[in-house]
């Protein structure tokens, strides 16, 4: 090891080590990092609004809302939800939404999955200040999918999200509707966050050296906004559209029983089919759309789900769920799904009380007319042989600054890659920073297919429709993508918020 790099190495070990065990508690690598209250599972779920016009307003508002405990926590809100409202629309519907900016900084909203105009994906040089008004302007015209919108601005992504604006975006169509999903009150949108809660129960968000580097942990998980809710279900079949929504938590999800359950839908939509896995993976800004059979429970019986953190120092697992499937992925002897993530040998439970954050009680017993099907959707992907170019795009870490994209950090106005309208490519994000850091590499203005992982096989929702990728230390993903939007100036960056605030973040060009 070069003297340079060992005294690198020894400056941040040493910054480690002599931070506060408050500090470590809510680092990747603190013990019991997830706090588990104790007045869990005591209050009931509850769902963000839901907006289903096509010319509306969002106003982004200061607000102070009790989270956790009795202390009241300064947040924001859009239209007074936290979270922010679902908006869920048609396939091809024309969208009018006027974003009032009406906080302290400021903003802009990007719609995260949606392939639009330039001047409509929340490029931060499009940021409006406190008291202005941005339009937006275009047309819902792809695959039904769970997508979601959130705030974009240069250096404020960050706190902005973690006090509360960002949403879900769902698009619905004819082919996802004939296949009779759960809905109503059998869909459940669950947006899943890490907070650091004080001993008072207020959300902080104070940065320190180590937070922008390795990015914000929470102590405690919040869904919908809530600390450790329950809800009660029927002995039925049940849509979960799941988003992590964490600035920098990767999350694994299961059952506290170790039952198994299907993930049907990606980033961008449905899979091929269902698929039946013991556990998901999702990294900040990954969806997933699961299906949950309750029908093996009795009547008064609960079950919590959890998610285990995953983004300790010492590395990551790959190929979530890719054990002992068919070549479709779907698991093979399964009839009974309790047990299954036992078997594959992945119960890796470390957190307080598993980490559960979300507990089911069975109330009521329904028939359930609903017949999970075996073929969900063809997915059309474009042919690898027919791109036209390679870009091998570098994670990297600046000494001491913090991660980078190809050694540089982010500039308003800088073009790093230029790409021909209608080209198709590979683009391979190789992760080249150290402690073992993971990077969830987002993709404007498109949809990819994730071809490989060096590091092992790709996860059952990883074989969809993407956006976002997550690629552990050490590690390349190839993806194929195919960029048809309109020209003009788009970005990718780390979902990592602290790291795309810090400037992980690059512009491409669609020319």
């Amino acid at each position: 090891m070069k003297r340079k790099e060992f005294l690198r190495l020894a400056s941040i070990g040493t910054g480690i080590a002599t931070l506060s065990p408050a500090l470590l508690a809510c680092s990747p690598e603190g013990k019991n990092s997830i706090i588990f209250p104790e007045d869990a599972f005591s209050r009931p779920l509850a769902f963000p609004e839901e907006i289903r016009a096509t010319d509306f307003e969002l106003a982004a508002e200061t607000a102070r809302r009790t989270l956790a405990g009795d202390t009241a926590s300064d947040v924001y809100t859009l239209n007074g939800s936290l979270p922010s409202p679902t908006i869920r629309v048609k396939r091809g519907e024309s969208l009018a939404i006027d974003y009032q900016n009406r906080i302290d900084q400021e903003s802009i909203i990007h719609w995260h999955g949606l392939i639009v105009p330039p001047e409509m994906d929340g490029h931060p040089k499009d940021a409006v200040q406190p008291g202005q008004t941005y339009n937006y302007r275009f047309d819902a015209d792809q695959r039904a999918g769970t997508y979601w919108y959130h705030p974009h601005p240069d250096k404020l992504t960050g706190p902005q999200v973690y006090r509360g604006l960002g949403g879900f975006f769902i698009i619905e169509d004819e082919e996802e509707q004939s296949f009779n999903l759960p809905s109503g009150d059998y869909e459940l949108p669950l947006i899943v966050q890490d907070k650091r809660i004080s001993d008072r129960g207020r959300i902080t968000y104070n940065l320190n050296r180590m937070d922008r580097m390795m990015g914000f942990f929470g102590n405690s998980l919040l869904v919908n906004g809530i600390q450790a809710p329950y809800h009660e279900v029927s002995n039925r079949f049940y849509r979960l559209r799941l988003l992590n929504g964490s600035n920098a938590r990767i999350l694994d999800f299961s059952f506290s029983d170790n039952s198994s359950f299907y993930v049907i839908g990606s980033d961008g939509g449905l899979l091929d089919g269902p698929h039946e896995i013991p556990s998901i993976t999702l990294a900040p800004g990954e969806r997933a759309d699961l299906l949950v059979d309750f029908s093996g429970y009795n009547v008064g019986e609960k079950v919590q789900m959890t998610a285990e953190p995953r983004n300790g120092m010492g590395g990551m697992m790959n190929g979530d769920g890719g054990g002992m499937m068919d070549g479709r992925g779907m698991m093979r002897g399964s009839e009974n799904r309790r047990g299954m993530r036992g078997m594959m040998g992945r119960d890796r439970r470390n957190s307080e009380n598993g980490g559960a954050f979300l507990e089911f009680r069975i109330t009521k017993e329904e028939d359930d007319s609903f017949r999970l099907p075996q073929i969900l959707t063809e997915l059309s992907f474009p042919n690898e042989d027919d791109a036209g170019r390679t870009r091998r795009i570098e994670l990297t870490m600046k000494m001491m600054q913090g991660a980078a994209i190809d050694g540089k950090f982010f500039e308003m106005l800088r073009v790093d890659q230029k790409v021909q309208q209608g080209a198709l490519e590979v683009w391979e994000f190789n992760n080249r920073t150290m402690m073992a850091m993971p990077h969830p590499m987002h993709l404007h203005a498109t949809q990819f297919k994730v071809l490989e992982r060096s590091g092992g096989s790709l996860a059952p929702h990883e074989r969809g429709w993407k956006d976002t990728v997550r690629v552990d230390a050490g590690e390349t993903v190839r993806v194929l993508t195919k960029f048809d939007a309109e020209k003009g100036l788009y970005v990718f960056h780390c979902h990592n918020l602290e790291h795309e605030d810090n400037g992980m973040m690059a512009n491409f060009e669609i020319i």
